[in-house]
């Protein structure tokens, strides 16, 4: 999917540079429910995953500095004309510890920032399991063949992959090469223009089955990956009518566009099946964005509904899901409109905005058996292009 309408480019990527401001955290919590900031200065904090060394973070990175070693010019992911696109191997992972001690677990990962937005793109998440670490790895400028030859090499080929990492040794497993070979059609592309049937944006995974699910944001789908790597369809979402303001794409008034699904995240939940989290493209109506419930053989099937812009998914230790909002506006409210924490009921029927203030942005979550829950806050910022970079926000006394 292009991560954001033409209409809010001016917004967010400012937001991103800096030169917009995006509030600083607030503390007018209800009485009983903490929030306090373990780790701030991250760069682009993905997804979260809890393991017994503590809490671990996903940074996309800063991509990599201006120059022409390692940078190329591409077209703009937003909108006409063209943009530079700078690699580096700033993305990482980081294990927080109980006492707050950030240790480096993988480092000199892939990353690529796109120089006229400021948007990177790199690793989006990572699972553990079968003696293996699996690691998303999200993508910008893919072609029809499912390849990325814009962006000079090594990073050509890194882009759009699940890497398997097991004794020192990293299996890489070509997603982006897949959805090319599996084009999507209107059902799930939608019609906003621009968009392309070969995308794809890996952006979630979770050990599943003796293999790994990947949901894929640019896809639009969720896959299955076995243990020796090869790679099949689980699902694929539908595209839904959205109402786009007038002056997005230059309509003169207010028409009905078929928005992408955009899944963003998944989950395996206390009854063993999948359950996946969609962003919803552009326009990106509040209360558009559904968790649908996926079991292998089966059609997926809505859970629950009324959501906005789902970033990401966690189970807490009473069955119910917990999902962060990137925007409780959509993706065309301005940076001042602040994301949410919501909870979802065991049965789905109904989602509750949980009273968590300061906000922006959030792209991880991640929940302790004794419900405290973590928060990847300032999830499209870094230490580089903004004033406000990445944070982990630790909350304790939700009910």
């Amino acid at each position: 999917m292009r991560r954001i309408a033409t209409a809010a480019v001016a917004v967010l990527a400012a937001s991103l540079a800096g030169t917009a401001a995006i509030p600083a955290v607030a503390s007018a919590t209800p009485r009983g429910i903490k929030e306090t900031v373990i780790k701030n200065g991250l760069n682009t904090p993905r997804h979260l995953v809890l393991t017994r060394a503590g809490l671990v973070v996903t940074e996309a990175g800063t991509g990599g500095p201006v120059g022409p070693a390692n940078c190329a010019t591409g077209p703009s992911t937003e909108g006409a004309g063209t943009s530079q696109y700078c690699t580096g191997t700033t993305g990482a992972i980081v294990t927080i510890s109980a006492r707050d001690r950030v240790t480096p677990d993988l480092v000199n990962l892939p990353s690529v920032n796109e120089e006229s937005i400021q948007e990177v793109t790199g690793p989006s998440a990572i699972a553990y399991g079968h003696g293996q670490e699996a690691v998303t790895i999200d993508d910008f400028l893919v072609n029809k063949d499912g390849g990325n030859g814009l962006l000079p090499k090594p990073f050509a080929s890194a882009f759009g992959t699940l890497r398997l990492i097991s004794g020192g040794k990293t299996r890489v497993v070509d997603l982006a090469a897949f959805a090319a070979a599996h084009p999507q059609t209107a059902s799930s592309l939608g019609d906003f223009p621009g968009e392309v049937p070969y995308d794809s944006d890996p952006y979630d995974v979770v050990a599943y089955r003796g293999g790994w699910v990947v949901a894929d944001a640019g896809a639009n789908d969720l896959l299955y990956v076995s243990a020796a790597g090869r790679v099949s369809l689980l699902a694929r979402f539908p595209a839904v009518a959205e109402q786009l303001p007038a002056g997005v794409i230059g309509n003169p008034t207010a028409i009905t566009i078929d928005a992408q699904p955009v899944p963003t995240s998944v989950a395996i939940g206390p009854d063993g099946a999948l359950y996946v989290g969609l962003l919803r493209g552009v326009p990106s109506d509040p209360g558009t964005a559904d968790i649908y419930r996926v079991v292998p053989g089966h059609q997926p099937a809505i859970w629950a509904s009324g959501l906005t812009s789902v970033t990401s998914i966690a189970f807490d230790r009473q069955g119910r899901l917990l999902a962060t909002e990137f925007n409780q506006g959509g993706l065309l409210s301005p940076p001042t409109v602040p994301g949410a924490l919501v909870r979802v009921s065991n049965n789905g029927r109904t989602v509750t905005t949980l009273p968590v203030t300061g906000l922006y942005q959030p792209t991880g979550v991640a929940v302790s058996a004794d419900g405290t829950v973590y928060v990847s806050n300032y999830g499209d910022s870094n230490t580089v292009s903004s004033s406000q970079p990445g944070e982990i926000v630790k909350i304790t006394g939700l009910s």
